[in-house]
């Protein structure tokens, strides 16, 4: 049997966390750990239900835990004007009852990974909250984690500030615990993933696709194409998707090796200024 990449996979489910949740369980070279969730586009409970939702759409059995509702620091600043007060603009999921899990998003991660010693690549698509705490929490488990992806951060301008990405934005203090890790990092960055533009012209291969995966996707991209359209936009960007992608389809990219620091000046107002790794998607 084929060895499959082990992730888990840590979000705050908005459109795009959804479409990457479709594109998770849709790569078969994946073996899904399970699922955190985070607050960032919206809300904890709502990115919880959100994930749920999405899953169950999808008929996939797996686990999800509830991680931590604001920042390491800060209040949590949500995304309404991109993903609306739901996190998932007009679309409907099915409803779910959520079941919360015996351990939280923290402690599966710990449990999970110190039971598959550098077997586990954690995938981080909202605010770094939740992998931050777990390297607070447990330090020693950074020899344990055979990889870090975070979706975060820019190079060359934000679209929250005119430096600072969301996702940084909303808890940078955790991001520099992760980029201060020493863990094997790649920045899947804004200036990587705006890159990758999905436009109206672009959804009939999306037809073609009989899959629940398909579907959802189109559903969403639809979603997002309305959203983005409402604010001057003729695209969509799926960003999320783009982080998976990079454990699969590494010459689809561009890699560039950078020391890691945060200038503390510019880490106030949450821009960080470089990092281990800076990606570059070719589309």
């Amino acid at each position: 049997m084929e060895n499959k990449i082990k992730v888990i996979f840590d979000c705050d489910t908005g459109m795009d966390d959804a479409i990457a949740i479709a594109t998770l369980t849709a790569i078969k070279e994946f073996e899904i750990m399970g699922i955190c969730t985070v607050g960032g586009n919206v809300e904890l409970e709502k990115t919880y239900k959100n994930t749920l939702g999405v899953l169950k759409y999808l008929n996939k059995n797996i686990k999800v835990y509830k991680g931590l509702a604001k920042p390491l620091e800060r209040d949590l600043e949500v995304a309404y004007d991109f993903h609306g007060e739901s996190g998932i603009g007009d679309i409907i999921l099915p409803d779910v009852e959520a079941k919360l899990e015996e351990l939280d998003a923290i402690n599966f991660m710990h449990k999970v990974i110190m039971e598959n010693p550098n077997e586990i690549h954690l995938v981080a698509t909202g605010p770094s909250t939740n992998v931050a705490k777990l390297l607070l929490t447990y330090p020693e488990i950074k020899d344990s984690i055979a990889s870090l992806i975070f979706m975060g951060g820019s190079i060359i301008g934000g679209n929250v500030t005119e430096h600072a990405e969301f996702n940084v934005y909303c808890d940078p203090e955790a991001c520099k615990v992760l980029v201060d890790s020493g863990i094997k990092t790649t920045m899947v960055g804004l200036d990587a993933t705006m890159k990758a533009k999905l436009y109206i012209e672009d959804m009939d291969f999306l037809e073609e696709g009989r899959s629940l995966n398909a579907q959802l996707i189109k559903e969403f991209y639809q979603g997002m194409l309305s959203v983005r359209g409402n604010i001057g936009f003729d695209y969509a960007v799926f960003h999320d998707s783009i982080a998976l992608i990079s454990l699969v389809k590494e010459d689809l990219f561009k890699f560039q090796y950078m020391d890691s620091n945060v200038n503390i000046f510019l880490y106030i107002f949450a821009n960080i200024s470089m990092y281990n790794f800076i990606l570059f998607f070719d589309f």
